[in-house]
């Protein structure tokens, strides 16, 4: 199976560590909202990568975080009169609300950046002993310079990106935060570096290597991570070990909301569970699948309702599929759909290409091409469900 990782801009044959197992880290929500089709969108391809892999025979151990140390969980919590905590109890509930309805399989094991102080804590004391990190007022900050600069995905950065707030101090533009003081409407911990709260970047180093190891297999995310979060993450982990925090990085792209990218701080946003009032759940993950990964999507009611017609007509190929119980045979047409169908998949998990066979597949059986034989048909239906996790039912 070819992956484009990101680190190399290339496809590059997947080759995991260990033999057999996949050690694989997806950044979750920031849980103070509900979530909306761009991160469904995260989920699902990710899924679908899972799924086919755990198909070909890997055993797949899968990590996903949550965020639920953020400013913006602070002020909305504020304002319904609940604790942070409180407040990401509910946002989580209503991610596995949303992502079991969109057949999303759970991840091995979940973790929440408050549960990982203690960790984030001992990796910040261990930057500052080795000189890469520095007080600055409350602030301990990551030396980038001192640490030989970015460039495992990113080669250069034009412009400083500096936070308005905590910009006072810093040695270098692209030095970022590790721990910074918390005031008392703030979310934040006594420790040995004193009271406050961790920054972003950290928080993933934490929890991936205390659940998945040194170096990952997999580190997944939305594109609009690749700079600063995980360019920056990566420096972390690699100033702490001298090894890549991952072997490939692999990035989907946007749904965009006519042609802009969709964002809740933005107020650009479709969310899950106003979708699925009008739509299956089926629909909508076949629709996120309709290209490929690193492909944009632009999402529309217009789309939807063209997708519904193409996932009914998948429901009815399945059934006229599996009318004969399946059989033993599999007739020369439908291994060539076969290999269309996986040689998509091999070839960087390219879903639309391979949800374009089962479609063309799906109007033959169903009378575009009678005299044509469709033994084992029933095979390539089992995998769209199975590998695709598509729900063929009416």
């Amino acid at each position: 199976m070819l992956v484009y990782n990101t680190k190399t801009r290339t496809k590059e044959e997947f080759i995991p560590q260990r033999s057999g197992e996949v050690r694989a880290y997806i950044c979750g929500p920031t849980v103070y909202d509900y979530c909306h089709i761009g991160h469904a969108r995260t989920y699902i391809n990710f899924d679908v990568l899972r799924r086919y892999l755990e198909a070909t025979g890997y055993d797949f151990i899968h990590v996903q975080n949550f965020t639920d140390v953020d400013d913006k969980i602070t002020k909305r919590a504020a304002e319904r009169g609940m604790t942070p905590i409180q407040l990401s109890d509910e946002f989580i509930e209503e991610y596995f609300r949303d992502m079991d309805a969109l057949n999303v399989k759970r991840a091995s094991r979940y973790t929440r950046a408050s549960d990982y102080i203690g960790k984030i804590v001992e990796i910040t004391e261990r930057l500052m002993a080795k000189g890469i990190a520095y007080r600055s007022g409350g602030t301990v900050y990551f030396d980038v310079e001192g640490a030989g600069g970015f460039g495992e995905l990113v080669s250069g950065i034009e412009g400083a990106v500096t936070d308005p707030i905590m910009s006072l101090g810093k040695r270098g533009p692209f030095d970022f935060v590790l721990w910074r003081e918390g005031g008392a409407a703030e979310q934040s911990w006594d420790s040995r570096i004193g009271r406050g709260r961790p920054g972003w970047h950290t928080e993933c180093v934490a929890m991936a290597m205390d659940s998945l190891g040194e170096v990952l297999d997999i580190h997944w995310g939305g594109m609009d991570l690749i700079y600063p979060h995980h360019e920056c993450s990566a420096l972390v982990a690699r100033a702490i070990t001298g090894k890549p925090f991952a072997r490939y990085w692999m990035h989907n792209n946007f749904v965009t909301l006519s042609g802009e990218k969709m964002s809740k701080s933005a107020g650009n946003t479709a969310y899950i569970r106003d979708v699925l009032e009008g739509f299956r759940a089926e629909v909508l993950r076949t629709y996120l699948l309709s290209k490929g990964y690193r492909e944009r999507i632009d999402y529309s009611e217009a789309g939807m309702e063209r997708m519904e017609k193409t996932y009914d007509l998948m429901v009815e190929g399945a059934a006229e599929a599996r009318k004969g119980g399946g059989g033993a045979g599999v007739s020369s047409c439908i291994k060539e759909y076969a290999d269309a169908f996986f040689g998509a998949l091999d070839d960087d998990l390219e879903t639309g290409q391979a949800l374009a066979v089962v479609e063309r597949l799906s109007w033959e059986i169903t009378g575009g091409a009678p005299d044509k034989d469709f033994a084992g048909a029933s095979r390539i239906y089992d995998a769209v469900e199975g590998v695709l996790g598509i729900r063929l039912r009416r």
